[in-house]
């Protein structure tokens, strides 16, 4: 893994660095035209449909659902 790429060790900083990552993902599906973030988020939902019953795919879920609500804001 990059040594320019860091993850904080708290949990704290962590949590604020994966709403960062959420955010950004939105603003990249915005940037990218209807069709293609359209194409994407059909993709991570293929995705979230393979993974099995549980706490993973639960958050799996949410996370998306938040890029979602996000992208279309």
């Amino acid at each position: 893994m990059s040594q320019a790429i860091t993850t904080a060790q708290d949990v704290e900083s962590l949590s604020k660095e994966v709403t960062c990552m959420k955010m950004l993902l939105a603003c990249m599906l915005k940037s990218m035209g209807q069709v293609d973030a359209g194409k994407a988020i059909l993709r991570m939902e293929r995705q979230l449909s393979t993974l099995e019953e549980g706490e993973d795919k639960a958050q799996f879920s949410a996370t998306l659902q938040q890029i979602k609500a996000a992208y279309l804001a």
